[in-house]
């Protein structure tokens, strides 16, 4: 018998290698050709049909979760023909560390951003994807319990606490614009409010530029200072506007600066 690590290496070279008809042909061969025995070979072959619906299903479970969370990135490819190519690549690419089914969509997300693949041709493709996976992500992501200390009207001393789920991104491409019958997002800088509503719905909300730095800078300093540091004239406004995203639940407080 072959020793495990041999075994386990010859599986995943039938579940990833992009072209199963080698196995098909020769099953007993395709064994030998990885380092397996002879009694491992004719195994191979005796347990073909088995072996070979494996493929298929550890295949499918691959491919599964990419199609479900990145359905407008597959809408743009399969319109170009390049669905098929985009996946293989990345089954190929064996970057799938995790044995958990939950993080095969945040890789190939990583398989993107590491390769550049299709950005060429395409160069929001990265960021499309992550703003589908994104909205996935703060859809599931586990329910937290509020920091303590924290009010609901917020004062120019407070900082900002965001709720747990909620996250400000910036993109070159409109990406929250687009839909599967219309995959190619505005060419436009565009900033985000990523949150989950009171009804547990994702949302990407867009924000002004001056808006999302205050989101960020306003975590760790004060609301005075962000806003001086950003130009901010009107605090009335600023302040009316964070309590409009308390209320919508993207903000889960405020508390006194340190």
């Amino acid at each position: 018998m072959a020793e495990p690590l041999a075994l386990q290496r010859a599986l995943a070279a039938l579940v990833l290698d992009p072209d199963g008809a080698t196995f098909e042909e020769d099953p007993a061969g395709f064994a030998r050709s990885h380092g397996l025995p002879e009694a491992d070979a004719q195994s191979f072959q005796q347990f073909s049909a088995g072996l070979a619906a494996y493929r298929e299903l550890a295949r499918l479970s691959l491919m599964d979760p990419i199609e479900t969370m990145f359905p407008i990135t597959r809408a743009l490819l399969e319109r170009e023909g390049s669905w098929e190519p985009c996946v293989e690549a990345f089954i190929q690419a064996r970057c799938v560390a995790s044995p958990h089914y939950r993080d095969i969509a945040p890789a190939f997300l990583g398989w993107l951003a590491e390769t550049g693949w299709g950005q060429a041709t395409w160069p929001f493709l990265l960021e499309l994807a992550h703003a589908e996976l994104l909205e996935v992500l703060v859809a599931r992501f586990p329910e937290a319990d509020r920091p303590p200390g924290l009010h609901k009207v917020p004062g120019l001393p407070d900082r900002i606490v965001l709720d747990s789920v909620a996250q400000v991104v910036s993109y070159r491409h409109a990406v929250h614009r687009v839909s599967e019958a219309a995959p190619v997002p505005e060419a436009r800088p565009t900033h985000l409010l990523a949150y989950r509503d009171g009804d547990g719905q994702p949302q990407l909300m867009d924000l002004t530029p001056a808006a999302a730095a205050l989101l960020v800078r306003a975590q760790t300093e004060s609301l005075a200072e962000a806003a001086a540091a950003l130009g901010l004239a009107d605090p009335a406004a600023t302040l009316a506007l964070l309590e409009e995203l308390r209320d919508r639940g993207a903000i889960a407080g405020f508390q006194a600066a340190s």
